[in-house]
């Protein structure tokens, strides 16, 4: 070989190893929209196309906690054009009359479990992004620089 191709470009490694950083943090950033979206999707999905609805029967009920699952009922209820459907209502214990926030076999006891579901994450990721840009232009400001020219 070659003494040329024997030697090591200075930074050569280094650099590939810092790319690397960046690529990784490029695929994160890219990935992290996508996540939240997929996280809160549901959620959203049920605030647009959900509608009230009055609450039929109700068959039984079972308390949440701290380990458990949220407290829910299961039931019927009725949406104000006439279309009945039942499952799992989610929330405080509800009795029939009361008004829900529903959709075809999903329910709330109101739309509030759902904003919490879906904003609460869409905030911490908003600020986590502020955070993230502020830090990057604090050190492109810090860092951008050209070094002052050393005398030799």
């Amino acid at each position: 070989m070659s003494e040329a191709s024997d030697r090591v470009r200075p930074g050569g490694p280094t650099r590939l190893k810092s790319l690397a950083s960046i690529a990784a943090a490029a695929l994160l950033a890219a990935l992290l929209p996508v996540l939240v979206a997929l996280w809160v999707g549901d959620g959203a999905r049920k605030l647009i196309t959900g509608e009230s609805a009055t609450v039929r029967s109700v068959t039984q009920c079972v308390e949440g906690g701290p380990q458990l699952p949220p407290s829910h009922c299961y039931g019927t209820w009725a949406f104000a054009d006439g279309r009945t459907a039942s499952g799992e209502i989610t929330g405080a214990e509800v009795s029939a009359g009361d008004t829900i926030f529903a959709g075809a076999g999903w329910a709330y006891d109101s739309t509030s479990p759902l904003r919490w579901q879906v904003w609460t994450p869409v905030t911490i990721f908003g600020a986590g992004a502020a955070v993230l840009a502020v830090s990057w232009l604090n050190h492109r400001r810090n860092h951008g620089r050209s070094a002052p020219a050393q005398d030799g």
